[in-house]
């Protein structure tokens, strides 16, 4: 399998050389740079596609969007609905609140913690437009924090298009605030890309190169100076308990734990190709190319507080640095086609994965621990796969999507879904790999070296969508079974209450997840819109119920504005309020050093309504939106809240968007 691997590189070399010659047609080069007026590039000739789409034969061109829909929520907890939990400062280290099933089956190394900020190259959009495409989206945020988005295309020939993303996003620290005070850096951050097509469009290639970097430095949160305000971990009364978090909100007398003595380096570097050529529309060769290299560093400046905080034992003082490289290489092959009769898309495919997995720990004195920190891996993992969908009569499709990890373990995925026009009927069954930061560890504080089962899990779902004229309804039920869960919890140390430190655990019992979402949207006299969203989910285990007080009882989104396009469609306006309510729950805790989010029992976290004012507006090409967050701070005392164990969230803040599209 090796060497047909090897043989791949050349013959699809020469493939993507060969026919990306047709793409250039007979179009001269000087005659892209003197186009008539009827054929320069507007925003309604301008349109985008993604690979992930293509590769599904999902052909049709998206539309760019000028409305500005939703355009205040700049944060990515908006993105996923506030399931999701972070440390106070918007780009931090996060995790869903409620527990998702996993999607991939082979080896990772465990460290997900800022995945939510890196775009997977499958997803990045080629632009179609007549000659050239570029926009720029920036965000003022409170404090001196920004995100930059922004990108330029250009239609080189007739058939080929190349562009760049651009991202970045930096974060000042507010909890304790002084100016200046960055604690998260993403630059340099950019995507280069170029998609090429025959002139008869049976032949595609999409291409992309990416650098990402992603800095942290950790404050471990907040403690007060104040020795009779600290947070009192031995009250066996938990509302006693949990009013003693309050004291630490005392902005004058507020620190952090351990101000940025940590810093975590998160470096991905990305390489990726895919091409397929269609034979006819039942039969299409099709290849893909996806090169990962991650590095993670640690830097540690020690001392005796910050030791108390991260490790059981004692080191020696000073600096230490921590760091993995993961280099994965992936090759996927396979056909598919579109058949008439039946209405049906296949896929099959053969993907070969290698894992290059290095540890370079060091101490202070410049050596290396042994044992499992100095060992490097390497394997080799090969997958078979398929998919399918069969559409039927009057909207009804059935979706078949699996893969199969050829090792020991029965390592699979596998999901099939029924949907008609007003429900839908999915199954989904995952069994994956144990991490390798559980078997490995990560540094000398967390020697880990556990002998974990393989994690799986099952899942149905339902869903029903309805439209009347001036309402939405979109419940969904889900139930789902958890075999060899794998979590975090915080370790029990006699000497000390106030530490980060966590340990793995695995559930010896089945867990069973009952969750509840629904929309519920009305809108009245076309102009005013009151939508709501609330998500539940129980633990109905039998025995242990691990989730049980881990999880908010509830939790609720709602949106009431008005919105309206006047002068013929020409401005777009759109202004209302945000309100978002997680009722009080034992939020996770964090590992600054692991990256991990763990599990606790003693500090209560959120338990506040979040109420946000937001004004939206386009102009042409031109979007503006304007959101004043947390504006019902003074209904409570203290005014801020916990978003995380230690970890305040964002202050009042008035922050600015800008969105300016440029065509030709």
């Amino acid at each position: 399998m090796a060497n047909l691997s090897i043989g791949w590189r050349y013959n699809l070399f020469l493939l993507v050389l060969i026919l990306s010659f047709n793409a250039y047609g007979s179009e001269k080069a000087e005659e892209v740079f003197e186009k008539t007026e009827e054929e320069k590039v507007e925003p309604s000739t301008t349109f985008f596609i993604t690979p992930r789409a293509i590769k599904q034969n999902y052909r049709r061109y998206h539309p760019i969007d000028r409305s500005v829909t939703k355009m205040d929520h700049f944060t990515v907890a908006e993105h996923h609905h506030y399931n999701f939990q972070d440390l106070g400062n918007h780009w931090t280290a996060a995790q869903h609140v409620f527990y998702r099933l996993p999607q991939h089956i082979g080896a990772t190394y465990g460290l997900s913690a800022y995945d939510f900020y890196f775009q997977l190259p499958q997803d990045i959009r080629y632009y179609s437009t007549a000659k050239a495409y570029a926009y720029f989206n920036i965000v003022l945020a409170n404090l001196g924090s920004f995100f930059f988005d922004g990108c330029y295309t250009q239609r080189l020939l007739e058939n080929w298009h190349i562009g760049i993303n651009l991202h970045g996003a930096m974060t000042e620290k507010e909890w304790p605030h002084s100016k200046d005070d960055k604690i998260i850096n993403s630059f340099p951050h950019f995507d280069i890309f170029t998609h090429i097509k025959s002139s008869d469009e049976r032949y595609h290639l999409f291409m992309s190169g990416s650098n990402k970097q992603y800095l942290t430095k950790e404050t471990g949160g907040v403690r007060s100076t104040k020795e009779k305000n600290q947070f009192k971990f031995n009250e066996k009364s938990p509302s006693k308990r949990y009013a003693s978090s309050f004291s630490l909100l005392d902005e004058a007398y507020m620190q952090n734990k351990i101000d940025k003595k940590v810093m975590h380096k998160d470096l991905k570097r990305n390489f990726y190709l895919y091409h397929h050529y269609e034979f006819n529309k039942p039969l299409q060769l099709y290849h893909e190319l996806n090169y990962n290299r991650r590095n993670l560093c640690t830097i540690k400046n020690l001392d005796k507080t910050l030791l108390d905080f991260i490790s059981e034992e004692a080191h020696k003082d000073g600096k230490e640095e921590n760091g993995v490289a993961i280099k994965s290489v992936g090759h996927e092959i396979g056909i598919k086609g579109d058949i008439a009769s039946p209405n049906l898309f296949y896929a099959v495919h053969y993907k070969i994965e290698s894992i290059d997995l290095a540890y370079n720990f060091s101490g202070t004195d410049g050596t290396t621990y042994d044992g499992l920190l100095k060992d490097k891996k390497a394997e080799k993992e090969h997958y078979l796969g398929a998919n399918t969908r069969l559409h039927f009569t009057n909207h009804r499709t059935l979706y078949v999507d699996g893969a199969y990890l050829l090792q020991k373990g029965g390592y699979h995925r596998l999901n099939i879904a029924y949907q008609d026009r007003f429900f839908k009927v999915s199954c989904y069954t995952i069994k994956h790999k144990v991490p390798y930061i559980l078997s490995c560890g990560y540094s000398r504080d967390r020697l880990w070296n556990k002998d974990f089962l393989a994690p799986s899990a099952e899942a149905i779902d339902a869903a029903v969508w309805y439209n009347w004229p001036h309402t939405t309804i979109h419940p969904i039920v889900s139930l789902k079974k958890l075999n060899n869960y794998i979590c975090y919890q915080k370790a029990v140390l006699l000497d000390r209450a106030d530490h980060c430190i966590s340990e793995p655990i695995q559930a010896t019992t089945p867990i069973y997840l009952l969750s509840l979402e629904g929309n519920l949207n009305f809108c009245f006299f076309s102009y005013f819109h009151f939508d709501h969203n609330i998500t539940m989910q129980w633990d109905i285990s039998k025995e242990k119920k691990f989730f049980k007080g881990y999880i908010p009882p509830y939790m609720y989104t709602g949106r009431y504005y008005y919105a309206n396009q006047p002068y013929d469609k020409k401005m777009d306006i759109e202004t209302g309020v945000n309100v978002h309510f997680k009722e009080l729950y034992y939020g996770d805790g964090y590992d600054v050093i692991a990256q991990q989010f763990y599990r606790q029992n003693q500090f209560p976290t959120q338990g506040r309504p979040i109420v946000d004012l937001f004004y939206n507006v386009r102009i042409n090409n031109l979007k503006i939106s304007l959101k004043y967050s947390f504006i019902n701070d003074f209904m409570n005392k203290p005014s801020a809240y916990f978003v995380t164990p230690f970890y305040p969230g964002p202050k009042k803040a008035a922050d600015i968007g800008i969105h300016w599209s440029f065509f030709d």
